[in-house]
């Protein structure tokens, strides 16, 4: 979408940010680097926009390889008082927003919800959804541009970690040219892709891996759907969500899922597809969200009760998408 576009949808949102006095912005549980990365930018944004009382909040703060980016030690885990405003990025619906979420709308702010998601249920007053952006970061670079911003080097880096990770590094079949473009707007803004890409994508701990090799040995693949099993024991201590986008590597496999168990009762679920397979629809179907390419919810049960319900709905949609 063009920034001329942005300068219409996005001047609803330009008029509330003038008129509030105290701003939270708050993004996902369990966030990943589009998530931290737009809260971190928008937190930039809004003080070039003269903002001071700006707060930036998300249930479970700044996962330690997000701690480099500008303005991540400034993210808190809980809020209280009341907001004028509340903008919420990269969040497909209210409930993942969080305790943050809820806690500021008891005293009713209107809500700015800015997201890529296409399951995204337009909870907001003013709701900027762009499914067709590759991250929630790509939407804020075109509504910095619309608002008149200057992006500075702090910003930049936020903005770009936002698209390597929601990208895979630029390996996604939306990583087009136009946000190669973007890219290079934002490392002559001053952000490092080879450090962002370091922390990101390229590096993880000897625990993690430790744990992947314990995790591989259990995987499972049946009928094109390639999925692994574990508990909140083990991926609490040594857990990396991305070893489901390693399975869906696999040559056999069109979809894949990775089933954790939580010490609560629930399963948290990541789903990931193929070019030409959709897992959104499945994880919308089961209160969560995301793309046709990645997507995740948390379902009450067991682990073998869910993972077994979960991959029978996933078996059924690549038969019947794979027959579209």
């Amino acid at each position: 979408m063009s920034v001329a576009n942005y300068e219409t949808v996005g001047q609803r949102a330009a008029e509330l940010i003038a008129k509030a006095d105290r701003i939270l912005v708050v993004s996902h549980i369990a966030p990943d680097g589009d998530a931290i990365g737009s809260m971190l930018a928008l937190g930039h944004i809004l003080r070039q926009l003269g903002k001071t009382n700006v707060t930036l909040a998300c249930d479970d703060g700044v996962p330690d390889k997000l701690a480099f980016l500008p303005g991540a030690t400034a993210v808190v885990t809980s809020v209280s008082g009341s907001f004028d405003l509340v903008i919420v990025v990269d969040c497909s619906d209210e409930r993942r927003g969080g305790g943050v979420f809820r806690a500021a709308a008891v005293g009713r702010p209107l809500v700015i919800n800015i997201d890529h998601h296409i399951t995204n249920t337009d909870f907001g007053d003013v709701n900027i959804v762009q499914p067709d952006t590759v991250a929630t970061t790509e939407i804020l670079f075109l509504l910095a541009a619309a608002w008149g911003v200057t992006l500075d080097k702090d910003t930049a880096q936020c903005l770009l970690t936002g698209l390597v990770t929601d990208t895979l590094c630029f390996r996604t079949a939306n990583a087009t040219a136009g946000v190669m473009r973007i890219v290079t707007d934002l490392m002559q803004a001053g952000a490092d892709l080879s450090s962002i890409t370091s922390r990101t994508v390229n590096r993880r701990s000897y625990d993690a891996i430790c744990y992947w090799g314990r995790l591989l040995q259990s995987i499972d693949l049946v009928d094109g759907v390639v999925s692994v099993r574990t508990s909140s024991n083990d991926h609490a201590v040594n857990g990396d969500a991305s070893v489901v986008t390693l399975l869906i590597t696999a040559e056999e496999a069109d979809m894949a899922a990775s089933f954790v168990e939580t010490d609560d009762g629930q399963v948290e679920v990541s789903l990931r597809a193929k070019p030409g397979f959709d897992v959104a629809q499945i994880a919308f179907k089961l209160r969560g969200g995301g793309h046709s390419a990645a997507a995740g919810c948390t379902v009450d049960g067991s682990l073998d009760q869910v993972a077994d319900q979960v991959l029978a709905m996933m078996k059924r949609a690549r038969r019947e998408q794979a027959c579209a």
